[in-house]
């Protein structure tokens, strides 16, 4: 289920006793619990009929959802990132085991949620599958550029404001696609355009600072210019400003493995409006991705991101430095421009 349909069916009281909230975007992760919360719980009751546990055992579960509501229909539990379902072991297969036998009888008096927090693991998002048909799984996905620009009108709306398109690229470019930092910057760029109804690229550009990703893109280009002095002078300086060596690490080796999705997907005739929409990239970046991945063949990004996966195993044994590593994979990035 989409989160889209999650809200169609919370709107419509067509509501199941257990869900499993996963995915990449938090943000609305947050509203929807909010929301499942404002349409279940009476004002002034919801510290009666509101549980969040932490760390909680499947029995714990159980019982804080099979205590009778307070004054009203249903309660809601909120077990976050339950362990069972994202560890592997057997004290957690047998928890998993008791929970999905209890969910299949759950009671109605209560919506269990099980709210996974975005972490980076693909795999969070098939969490769901342990606990059979007693749990609905809700994808939380990035939005895509479509949805993206109707949130940001939406969000802009009550304000007043709208923002020019050419504006919200710089600032997907800038911010990323993360809700959380975008609302963030789409308040600030409200205030600072002032009495003007429309937010410009130049607003972007004077009041965002460029993101990670957005100089990793630069470190790229300079790579593939050949110019290891600028890409060492981008790297000096994103550490001076509190990145490390791992996170450019692995922010590098996660725009080579999506340049290897997309130079495999051009080599099969494809083109990229179709493999933006089918990865869900910004415009702005899956140009700059297919022109990057224009200087190498697929074998040779794939051979880089392996490369990648190596380093980062000898990086977490201690067999290599994190900057060494970094360095490592910089400079094999310019030899195979």
């Amino acid at each position: 289920m989409t989160w889209n349909e999650f809200y169609q069916a919370l709107n419509g009281g067509a509501l199941g006793p257990a869900y499993v909230f996963a995915g990449e975007e938090e943000y609305i992760k947050r509203e929807a619990l909010q929301a499942l919360r404002d349409a279940l719980l009476p004002p002034g009751l919801e510290a009666l009929n509101d549980v969040t546990l932490e760390g909680a055992t499947a029995q714990q579960i159980i019982e804080a959802a099979e205590t009778l509501p307070v004054m009203c229909d249903r309660r809601i539990v909120t077990a976050v990132d339950w362990a069972p379902l994202t560890a592997k072991g057997r004290a957690e297969t047998a928890e998993l085991d008791r929970m999905k036998a209890w969910l299949e009888h759950a009671p109605e008096s209560c919506v269990t949620v099980f709210y996974l927090r975005a972490s980076g693991q693909e795999d969070r998002k098939a969490a769901a599958a342990p606990l059979g048909k007693g749990a609905v799984a809700v994808n939380f996905d990035p939005l895509s550029p479509a949805e993206l620009a109707r949130w940001c009108a939406q969000r802009l709306k009550p304000r007043g404001k709208k923002i020019a398109s050419n504006a919200l690229n710089t600032l997907t470019q800038r911010a990323g696609n993360g809700l959380t930092r975008l609302s963030a910057e789409l308040d600030k760029l409200a205030a600072y355009a002032g009495e003007r109804r429309e937010i410009t690229a130049e607003d972007v550009e004077a009041l965002v600072p460029p993101s990670l990703e957005d100089n990793i893109f630069k470190l790229t280009d300079h790579l593939m210019a050949g110019d290891m002095g600028s890409a060492q002078l981008l790297v000096k300086e994103l550490l001076q400003h509190g990145q490390t060596p791992v996170g450019i690490l692995a922010t590098l080796a996660g725009n080579l493995r999506l340049m290897a999705h997309i130079r495999c997907a051009l080599d099969a005739g494809g083109n990229v409006p179709s493999i933006q929409a089918q990865l869900k990239l910004n415009p702005y970046r899956a140009k700059i991705f297919a022109r990057q991945c224009g200087r190498f063949s697929a074998g040779e990004l794939t051979g880089l991101f392996e490369l990648y996966v190596a380093l980062d195993s000898d990086v977490k044994s201690g067999r290599f430095r994190d900057r060494d590593a970094l360095d490592k994979l910089l400079f094999a990035v310019l030899r195979k421009k």
